[in-house]
């Protein structure tokens, strides 16, 4: 599995969620790395890789729900 496509962001929602949506929505293999957590564990620095372009554009266009 080669990850070679990725975005970074932060964000309030829970990993669950976010993981929950790469696995209903991308057709290649992903991983998701939390990089850093605010003091009060509200925000996160998250990484998403992806195997193909499409489903990081598709991850992306879907960000907002995140944010």
């Amino acid at each position: 599995m080669t990850l070679h496509t990725g975005i970074k962001f932060k964000t309030s929602a829970s990993i669950e969620v976010i993981e929950d949506w790469l696995e209903a929505n991308c057709k290649g293999e992903w991983d998701v790395d939390i990089e850093a957590i605010s003091t009060g564990l509200r925000q996160k620095s998250v990484a998403v890789y992806f195997e193909t372009d499409d489903d990081r554009e598709a991850f992306k266009a879907a960000y907002k729900d995140f944010a």
